[in-house]
């Protein structure tokens, strides 16, 4: 078999840097000749660099090994990928940086395993040139494009390591906000080993339960004193859409003490979970707080998920709530606004109650009054009245109904 080198010409280095080794021809070249360079390569770093291994276990052969090894193996294949594009090469290694820092992989550490994986590389791509009889100066082609490679992905790392890390001279605070950020992680993309250690080097008791806190606006630090929060609150105001993290949310005096130390800024609270379920609460509460800004909550400086389970399930798909609005009430479609809100009060109290006299004291009504609406209800709706199914979504349309902001209008 002929392993000779595929004939390229040797493109510049910045070239090689966007499109692989040497031109497509010479990057196919090292994948059919060394498939297992990506494993090799990381046996040779976990053996350098031993606190990779220990930050984020794995040895060779497992057979899941974690995401950050996963993308250190996407490190690895980078190099001979000519169809990789550079705004997927920039993406995937900010997400390896982003990995890094929530396993407590340090910055230098992360940038010697980028120059170890690169050394690596290049050794094993050298010996594959040399033997099949490329020249001098196709050799020297591989090796600038590896260290141009390897600086390049490890700057995208870096740079999504330090936009989380955010530089300070506060330690601990620095950990809080760390920990904070592995809290709100994705299920399934940290190691479980993650949460204990960043929770000890927080000074943080991981807690029964906790509660995500979502903030209505930004906390600028030149504007307003930080918020004086319980010692136990984690936060993160520079994101952002600041947010915390409340533990044992039902505390008592829990949620007047947040109040008074966000100085009436408008915030919501999530659902009571698991630190397990963290981004549950966290997208229970971004819901929360957008209904409080559209106005579904009137006068409310705060919500708490918790308290408001049906309007949030109602409201979860505003498409879904108005079809089933629009597909109940068609019925009332050729009444005029007033007509038509007098009969869905008075079936809303029906539903509610279960009989005429009840829905009659309910709305202050004269009893003769609500009959006379039923039996409009009645030509309107007929049997459907008293089928159970039909009557529950009813319920469900009307209150949903009343919830719904008024939809936009086009501008003419």
């Amino acid at each position: 078999m002929n392993d000779s080198l595929p004939t390229a010409s040797a493109p510049s280095p910045s070239a090689e840097t966007a499109g692989g080794l040497g031109g497509q021809s010479l990057a196919l070249y090292f994948q059919s000749r060394l498939p297992d360079l990506p494993e090799r390569v990381l046996e040779d770093v976990w053996r350098s660099i031993p606190d990779i291994a220990r930050t984020s276990p794995h040895s060779p052969g497992r057979d899941d090994p974690p995401p950050i090894d996963r993308r250190l193996r996407a490190f690895v294949r980078n190099i001979a990928d000519p169809g990789r594009s550079p705004e997927d090469r920039a993406r995937m290694h900010r997400v390896l940086g982003r990995s890094a820092y929530l396993h407590g992989v340090g910055p230098a550490l992360l940038q010697s395993a980028y120059q170890a994986g690169a050394r690596f590389a290049w050794r094993r791509l050298a010996e594959a040139v040399r033997r099949s009889g490329a020249t001098a100066g196709q050799l020297q082609c591989v090796t600038e494009a590896v260290l141009a490679s390897a600086e390049e992905l490890a700057g995208h790392a870096l740079a999504s390591y330090r936009e989380l890390s955010e530089d300070t001279t506060d330690t601990l605070h620095a950990n809080r906000r760390r920990l904070l950020r592995v809290i709100l992680a994705e299920r399934g993309t940290l190691d479980p080993g993650v949460l204990p250690r960043a929770a000890h080097a927080a000074r943080w008791t991981v807690p029964r339960t906790i509660a995500c806190v979502v903030l209505d606006r930004t906390w600028e630090a030149g504007e307003r004193l930080s918020p004086a929060l319980d010692p136990d609150v984690l936060s993160d105001l520079r994101h952002p859409e600041p947010r915390l993290i409340l533990p044992e949310p039902d505390r008592p005096g829990r949620i007047d003490r947040l109040r008074r130390g966000l100085q009436g800024t408008r915030f919501a609270v999530g659902t009571r979970v698991s630190v397990a379920e963290a981004t549950q609460s966290l997208r229970t509460a971004e819901q929360a707080l957008s209904l409080l800004r559209q106005g579904t909550f009137p006068g409310a400086d705060h919500v708490r998920c918790d308290e408001h389970l049906s309007t949030l399930l109602l409201l979860n798909d505003e498409h879904l709530a108005r079809r089933l609005v629009e597909h109940r009430m068609a019925a009332l479609e050729g009444l005029a606004p007033e007509p038509r809100r007098r009969l869905l009060e008075t079936l809303l109290a029906w539903l509610s109650t279960g009989s005429q006299a009840q829905a009659a004291a309910r709305l202050h009504l004269h009893p003769q009054t609500v009959r006379y609406r039923m039996r409009r209800l009645d030509e309107l709706f007929g049997d459907q009245l008293h089928d159970p199914a039909w009557r529950f979504e009813m319920e469900l349309a009307i209150r949903a109904h009343r919830l719904l902001p008024a939809p936009a209008t086009a501008n003419t």
